[in-house]
C-alpha cells in the first residue's frame, strides 16, 4: 500500500479527480469545474491537493484565494475511504497551505453534510453566523 499527497495536476489526473467528484456528487457542471479554470487558479497561487492510495485519487482539496481570504473547495473523500481520517488529512494540508499565504480559511458545506460539518468544527471552524450563501451563475 502506497499512500501519497500530490500537487500534481494534468488532464489525466484531472479526469480521475471528476470521476472522484461524481462518485462524491460534488461535480456539478454549473460549477464551472472545467480543466481549464482549475489551471487558472493554478496559475494564480491556487492548489488541489490529492491523496493517491495504490495509484488511485481517493481524495482531493482546492485551495483558491483572493488574496485576502483562502477558499477550500471540493473537498471529497471516496466513500471507500470515509471515516479512515483521510478528510482529516487532505484538510491539514489545505490549512497548511492557507497558513503559508497568512490567509483565513473559509468553506461552504451543504447543510445535510453532517459528517464533513463534524469535520469542519474539529478542525476549529466555526459557522458564520448571520450569512447566506448567495450565486449568480449566468452572468450575461
Amino acid at each position: 500500500m502506497m499512500i501519497k499527497i500530490s500537487e500534481e495536476f494534468n488532464e489525466n489526473i484531472f479526469s480521475q479527480i471528476i470521476e472522484l467528484w461524481e462518485i462524491t456528487a460534488i461535480a456539478n457542471p454549473e460549477r464551472a469545474d472545467k480543466y481549464l479554470n482549475i489551471v487558472k487558479t493554478l496559475k494564480h497561487g491556487g492548489k488541489l491537493f490529492s491523496i493517491i492510495y495504490n495509484k488511485q485519487i481517493i481524495a482531493t482539496s482546492w485551495v483558491t484565494h483572493d488574496f485576502r481570504r483562502a477558499y477550500i473547495h471540493h473537498m471529497a473523500v471516496h466513500p471507500k475511504y470515509q471515516n479512515q481520517a483521510y478528510g482529516s488529512i487532505i484538510l491539514a494540508k489545505a490549512l497548511e497551505y492557507c497558513k503559508t499565504l497568512g490567509l483565513q480559511a473559509k468553506l461552504e458545506v451543504h447543510q445535510h453534510n453532517y459528517h464533513a460539518q463534524t469535520l469542519y468544527k474539529k478542525q476549529g471552524f466555526k459557522l458564520l453566523d448571520g450569512y447566506q450563501v448567495y450565486i449568480k451563475r449566468d452572468i450575461k
